[in-house]
């Protein structure tokens, strides 16, 4: 068996999708960059939303609800400000290795039919961040190794769509200094998360996040 990390797109993003891949297989006569730029952005925003976002929305107490959702904007403004740097007037056939990576690598169809937006997990990650969230139960709650598969999925998140992606793109070395900025936006913001807000949940409160981030976690039988 195979293990994915992946969201539902909204509609607005499955049509950008749509569009895209059209554009790319009836090798329209347009410019290929406002489509791919778009593209990426659009998943960035619905990445955060279903990664921190709507975790947000799930947290009952006021103080912690405030100080997630001051870590979700900034982790959204670091990477607009990220990718408005990163993305440019590229040639299509620049453009072209930045399809085909989020088409080949960052999307897949679920058991239920359904497209999802993600990346598949190796064995190593997989066997991490399944131990992390079996250990967390109504009986007990082993909060060390649930904060270790936390810390997995995250960087598993983080190498999928800032590393790998952006080696995709024709960037300058000037371009470039922005990921390394960003990415440490971003770390700073999960350590919070996880030193921080993590060690003041109770039972109740580490069952409820590990709810919500298990639908994410996907089988699929290996296509070979």
């Amino acid at each position: 068996m195979a293990h994915y990390f992946g969201f539902i797109p909204s509609q607005k993003l499955s049509d950008m999708i749509d569009e895209a891949e059209h554009l790319i297989y009836t090798k329209a006569d347009v410019d290929y960059y406002p489509y791919r730029n778009a593209l990426v952005q659009q998943i960035a925003r619905e990445l955060n939303d279903n990664f921190l976002v709507r975790l947000v929305q799930t947290t009952p107490n006021p103080e912690r609800k405030a100080a997630m959702g001051k870590i979700a904007t900034t982790i959204e403004r670091s990477t607009e400000s990220m990718l408005k740097v990163l993305l440019g007037k590229d040639s299509n056939e620049d453009i072209l290795p930045s399809f085909y990576f989020l088409e080949n690598e960052t999307m897949f169809i679920d058991n239920e039919g359904k497209r999802r937006v993600g990346f598949k997990l190796t064995d190593a990650q997989t066997e991490t961040i399944y131990q992390g969230f079996d250990a967390v139960t109504e009986d007990h709650v082993d909060l060390a190794l649930f904060k270790q598969g936390l810390i997995t999925m995250s960087d598993a998140a983080m190498y999928h769509f800032m590393t790998r992606f952006t080696q995709t793109l024709k960037l300058g070395m000037i371009k470039r200094r922005a990921i390394p900025v960003t990415k440490a936006a971003i770390d700073k913001g999960t350590g919070i998360a996880l030193n921080r807000l993590l060690p003041q949940l109770p039972d109740d409160g580490v069952n409820r996040l590990a709810q919500f981030y298990r639908p994410y976690f996907i089988e699929l039988p290996n296509k070979d």
